[in-house]
């Protein structure tokens, strides 16, 4: 028997928050009232990373704390949520109708009683125990957050409901865990932390996902309802998806770019397409003076059976062998529609491919044509067919596509190598690969991908008309994102889609203190900018991670100095797209955010005078190793 988390699926509550699609402001339902009432807010949530191979939690519900009616409930759907796959992008979780407010404090509810937490240990996944700060086990936690008093969620009085604002909920992995290698399992002992703000701190792009209510060619759009994450069942609302002419659709395993991709679209049947639009958010302005809405723009969308079907069952994991036509997969997450299962496997899966295998990429039209052939060793992929379970637990997926009921695919997605350059030429490089897809390159078996199997010391990257980062030399370090050569055809190894050095390569940096924690853990501390005090008694660690490298910060020449990242000024009379986030508090009492690093200053300063010591600092940004500087889009203080 799985052991599996449907028993929350099937008690979830049936939600239908909002039954309208938005038009070009967003302009939801029409009433014949003067004013609505309501307004939307679209919510979205991402993470950030920490040292697990899997985080699955529960969340039950989202309420939104008004100054005029006090709390009201914005999100009552319990959602399954993975938040390890939410380290790159944003999924928009629901857009939901709320009375007009002010709204200042969100309550978070998660639910811990059946996660599923995993973290690596010598290159495999084991599953940890988990605990609160206590040692007892954890079941439900609520987490208040404070939303910064100069910005908060304004949802004003408007004609049908055209006012519609974005508020952006980050889960940060590090600051919430603390993993404990020395037992055996693995205990990561829990305490959640979690910001929010009205503007995003990041630009990942947001994932849409949901069945398809209907398209306009004309308009270049199309609508849909809000189903997030794993749902196979509720929806979260609906939203209007605007194409662009480079649009990339990837529908029925047939790609297109711009008008093709929503006129074949338009022909899919409503309700019964899902969709996963993958967009950038723009804030618009409306006929209301000072009143704004937003409009999502699709960089590319996977729609139809290349997403999912009713009758096959699906699999998100890393290739790390390839036999035959057999795939072994390390890290799989298993969604089995009819059993309502989602479920992180600990021991590496199997995948059967065919010459019926139906193969796509996807966000990309020029790798084609694809077929099973294209799949090959250390490629990230989401596979469907029809999964079984030999008696000692490992999973197969049968994507032959041998029946009418067995549409098997595979979609291959972004990969991610980590390492350092050795060489370069017009046109390719060559890089002694460290991790691919955050998995040690040693858990790699590359026979078969070539003439000659690669080794990770020598790896043969294409990068066509694409540039190495301006004074990048050998040994220094890159991220390369991109696909996997086609099964038997290396070198080279991989396609380039993009390169980045390090400094453009988001870092985190991770610094804890012992004990009780300190109420001095700063060297320096003013509106420009901090740094850590290496020598405080307190102190117990400091690193600054980078892809797959990890810094010990008492390594480093000086103390790396951390500033803020200023944001943008956004359009006259338009709500901001980006804003920095700094963040003091406990999910003990309540988590303030501030977008003024001088605030959050002054406040920090407060609470440290209370006393009230720190435990723990998670900064997100990029680094540069050759200033020593850490310019941080977001940081968040634990006490």
């Amino acid at each position: 028997m799985h052991s599996s988390i449907q028993g929350h699926v099937r008690n979830r509550v049936l939600a239908l928050l909002c039954a309208c699609a938005f038009g070009f402001i967003a302009a939801g339902c029409h009433h014949e009232n003067t004013v609505s009432g309501y307004g939307v807010a679209w919510i979205t949530l991402t993470d950030e990373p920490g040292d697990f191979s899997s985080y699955l939690v529960a969340i039950d519900s989202v309420v939104l704390t008004g100054k005029t009616y006090g709390p009201i409930t914005a999100i009552a759907t319990p959602e399954e949520i993975d938040l390890t796959k939410l380290t790159n992008l944003s999924e928009l979780w629901s857009s939901a109708p709320i009375p007009v407010d002010t709204y200042i404090t969100a309550t978070i509810t998660l639910d811990y009683t059946a996660a599923q937490i995993f973290v690596q240990v010598n290159g495999a996944p084991v599953q940890a125990t988990v605990v609160d700060s206590t040692g007892a086990a954890v079941t439900t936690v609520a987490i208040v957050v404070n939303l910064d008093q100069n910005n908060p969620l304004i949802l004003q009085p408007t004609y049908a409901s055209t006012n519609a604002v974005r508020l952006a909920f980050d889960f940060d992995l590090a600051a919430s865990n603390t993993v404990d290698l020395s037992t055996s399992p693995p205990t990561v002992t829990v305490n959640p932390y979690m910001t929010a703000s009205i503007a995003a701190p990041d630009t990942k792009l947001i994932r849409v996902r949901g069945p398809l209510v209907n398209s306009s060619i004309n308009l270049q759009t199309y609508s849909t309802y809000v189903r997030p994450f794993f749902d196979e069942v509720n929806a979260l609302g609906t939203l209007t998806i605007f194409n662009s002419a480079s649009t990339v659709y990837t529908l029925d395993g047939i790609t297109y770019v711009g008008n093709p991709g929503i006129s074949a679209l338009s022909q899919s049947s409503a309700g019964a397409t899902m969709t996963a639009a993958f967009c950038t958010f723009q804030p618009t302005p409306t006929l209301g003076a000072g009143i704004t809405a937003g409009k999502f723009y699709s960089q590319y969308v996977v729609a139809g059976s290349t997403l999912e079907d009713f009758y096959t069952d699906g699999m998100e994991g890393d290739v790390i062998a390839r036999s035959g036509n057999t795939l072994t997969l390390r890290g799989g997450t298993l969604f089995a529609n009819a059993d309502q299962v989602v479920q992180y496997q600990s021991q590496d899966s199997l995948v059967l491919l065919g010459t019926g295998t139906l193969v796509t990429a996807d966000g990309v039209a020029t790798l084609g044509p694809l077929n099973y052939n294209s799949v090959s060793v250390g490629q990230h992929v989401t596979v469907r067919g029809l999964y079984s379970v030999t008696s000692t637990g490992v999973v197969t997926i049968d994507s032959t596509g041998t029946s009418d009921t067995n549409t098997g695919s595979v979609r291959l997605q972004s990969t991610e190598l980590w390492g350092s350059l050795t060489s370069s030429a017009s046109g390719s490089l060559l890089m002694n690969v460290q991790s691919i897809e955050d998995w040690p390159i040693s858990n790699y078996n590359f026979s078969g991908n070539g003439a000659a199997a690669p080794a990770g010391s020598s790896f043969a990257v294409n990068t066509g008309a694409l540039s190495l980062p301006i004074g990048t030399a050998a040994g220094d370090l890159l991220w390369v994102d991109g696909y996997t050569s086609p099964f038997g055809t290396a070198p080279p190894d991989f396609i380039a889609e993009a390169i980045n050095a390090a400094p453009t390569v988001p870092a985190t940096m991770v610094v804890t203190w012992t004990g009780a924690g300190t109420t001095t853990p700063f060297s320096t501390f003013t509106d420009a900018g901090m740094t850590i005090d290496l020598a405080n008694t307190a102190f117990g660690s400091g690193v600054i991670r980078i892809g797959a490298e990890s810094i010990d910060m008492a390594t480093l020449a000086a103390t790396p100095e951390i500033v803020p990242q200023v944001a943008p000024p956004p359009p006259a009379g338009l709500p901001p797209v980006f804003l920095p986030l700094f963040a003091i508090g406990s999910t003990l009492v309540s988590i303030s955010s501030y977008n003024s690093f001088s605030e959050f200053v002054t406040n920090v300063n407060t609470t440290l005078a209370v006393p009230t010591p720190v435990l723990k600092l998670t900064a997100r940004g990029y680094y540069n190793p050759a200033t020593n500087l850490f310019t941080a889009s977001a940081i968040d203080l634990v006490n």
